[in-house]
């Protein structure tokens, strides 16, 4: 048998594999050597080896520096999933029965860190396209897509709120009476403010917007003028502790919070007890807030 006939598992190694992703993911070699704690020069032999190996460019070194090729993107994208999964097992594996033990990767939207998630775990990122990756064991998103790989559980529906110089003394609002207020939101990148601009637009309005910030908690502060409305959802209300935040009546602008969590890919006992102890520990809002969401 001649060598380009073998299994590729025959001629590589788990080592250049590490090697190879941890270069992915650090600005260059010299980086990435530091952070796999070897020489720059070992490194870049290893993954010249694989390279030779796979008889595949992942590198493009004529500027001076490695710059990634589509091919090393595609192995990447491949390869760094099947290194958690590997990684996972093998933990999994040592894991006494009686003992919880594991990696837990969460990735989550920001707003229900602090009132949900951080209660019970102590970090957080991002994203539901991190759970189909393998980047994430779990997430923690809103009204994500169905997906036949993913398990989906909704959890609660939250509201958006409004907190500052709201008009009127009601227990909810409607949005044309918050048109004419000053407002601090979110920037248009995020989807909380595209549902907000697409609702005022369905209404023939144009909302008087004065502060924007990806910060919640400088919308918060631009209320403490006193003329000023911040337009939150009810996770992050809930998150900041804010005072007085009243629920906005519009079936738009409401969202499903979910967990969400591979159905092809091995979960270690770790990452099934986080799961179990986030549904238990879901947050609860105040009653006018849950009776005008269901209103809406």
């Amino acid at each position: 048998m001649t060598r380009r006939q073998r299994d590729p598992l025959d001629l590589v190694s788990l080592r250049q594999l590490r090697y190879f992703t941890a270069a992915m993911r650090a600005r260059s070699f010299n980086a990435a050597s530091r952070d796999a704690a070897i020489s720059q020069a070992a490194l870049s032999e290893q993954i010249a080896l694989l390279e030779a190996t796979l008889d595949v460019q992942l590198f493009d070194r004529a500027s001076g520096r490695a710059v990634a090729t589509a091919s090393g993107h595609e192995l990447d994208r491949r390869v760094a999933a099947c290194l958690g999964e590997l990684q996972a097992a093998l933990r999994d594996a040592q894991a006494r029965a009686n003992t919880v033990a594991g990696l837990v990767r969460v990735g989550l939207v920001q707003s229900y860190a602090g009132c949900w998630v951080l209660p019970v775990v102590r970090t957080a990122q991002a994203l539901v396209e991190g759970v189909l990756r393998g980047d994430f064991d779990l997430a923690v998103s809103f009204d994500p897509e169905p997906h036949a790989d993913l398990e989906i559980l909704p959890c609660f529906v939250e509201p958006v709120v409004a907190v500052g110089a709201v008009p009127g003394k009601g227990r909810a609002l409607r949005l044309a009476q918050l048109a004419p207020c000053r407002l601090a939101l979110l920037p248009s990148e995020y989807a909380m403010r595209r549902q907000l601009d697409g609702a005022f637009a369905a209404l023939g309005l144009k909302p008087q917007v004065r502060l924007e910030s990806d910060v919640l908690e400088d919308l918060v502060r631009a209320t403490q003028d006193g003329g000023t409305v911040a337009l939150l959802n009810g996770a992050a209300a809930l998150s900041l502790g804010v005072d007085g935040a009243i629920p906005i009546l519009d079936k738009t602008l409401r969202r499903q919070a979910c967990l969400v969590r591979s159905r092809t890919r091995h979960h270690t006992l770790a990452v099934r007890q986080v799961w179990d102890a986030l549904v238990a520990a879901t947050p609860r809002f105040p009653k006018p807030w849950m009776r005008s969401a269901q209103a809406a």
